[in-house]
């Protein structure tokens, strides 16, 4: 589907592969006896979750209050639309923690450069933010197959996330294809 060197340097990618391979360790080292849900692995995971939303809403107004997003308010609308809804999902992810006992994060552990990017290069941007996107999806994926049989609730939440970061892969596809082919 893609690959971390498709934009070189792409430290939005890198954090959220950091990010994805710190859940990966969580999951492989829970005990999941049949039916019981682990609370503390839960929110761990969910954190994942929380701190890669967080990232997206400041990527995503920044470009949409960029020099490119004031020039064309189609694309400032686009990305201030996507930040809307990487928020409602910022805000689904720390309601569940909450839910099952814990503490939201909202300090991401990803560095400053991936949450605000400075390359002037948009197009780029948007590449880097695709396969961020991609690399998110197959993450959330993941999770879901980790509590397929543990929590219906978290699972329906993150199949609702998925769903929207879906439309905003294409969305950007549709970016590059109109405005940089």
């Amino acid at each position: 589907m893609f690959t971390q060197n498709a934009v070189p340097g792409n430290v939005f990618l890198n954090d959220i592969s950091v990010l994805r391979q710190n859940a990966e360790k969580v999951m492989k080292s829970a005990s999941r006896p049949a039916g019981r849900l682990d609370e503390m692995t839960s929110i761990a995971l969910l954190q994942s979750v929380l701190s890669a939303e967080i990232v997206c809403v400041l990527r995503y107004t920044m470009i949409s209050v960029s020099q490119d997003g004031l020039k064309n308010p189609a694309i400032g609308a686009e990305f201030q639309e996507q930040a809307n809804d990487e928020r409602r999902h910022m805000m689904m992810a720390a309601e569940r923690i909450e839910q099952l006992g814990g503490t939201p994060d909202f300090s991401p552990r990803v560095s400053a450069e991936a949450a605000l990017p400075t390359d002037a290069d948009f197009a780029r941007r948007v590449r880097e933010n695709l396969y961020a996107e991609q690399s998110v999806i197959s993450h959330y994926h993941e999770l879901i197959g980790f509590f397929a049989d543990k929590d219906p609730q978290t699972c329906a939440m993150l199949r609702e996330i998925v769903r929207d970061e879906e439309d905003h892969t294409s969305d950007m596809e549709d970016l590059l294809a109109s405005h940089f082919s």
